[in-house]
């Protein structure tokens, strides 16, 4: 699993990072911006492949070829996401 970062936007809609690769994605509500994101990871690890970088993206995730191979891999998960807080100061 991979590391994400999800953010509510002012203007609306929810930005997201998968803050391993350094690729992003949006969407209206976190659900759709978290499909999204998973879209955005696979067509990058795809075009990684396709381009021939991608020892480099296993570099960056801590992962080798054979780790690949071995079918058991963990990488942490971690979700956050900014929460709002209301401050009320008694006098």
């Amino acid at each position: 699993m991979l590391s994400i970062s999800i953010r509510k936007e002012p203007e609306g809609g929810y930005s997201v990072i998968c803050t391993d690769l350094d690729v992003a994605s949006q969407g209206e509500t976190i659900e759709e911006a978290t499909e999204n994101i998973k879209e955005a990871v696979e067509l990058y690890i795809e075009s990684a492949e396709e381009i021939g970088i991608m020892n480099e993206v296993l570099e960056k995730l801590g992962l080798t070829q054979e780790d690949i191979e071995k079918e058991e891999i963990t990488i942490p998960k971690v979700f956050r996401t900014e929460i709002p807080i209301k401050l009320t100061i008694e006098q």
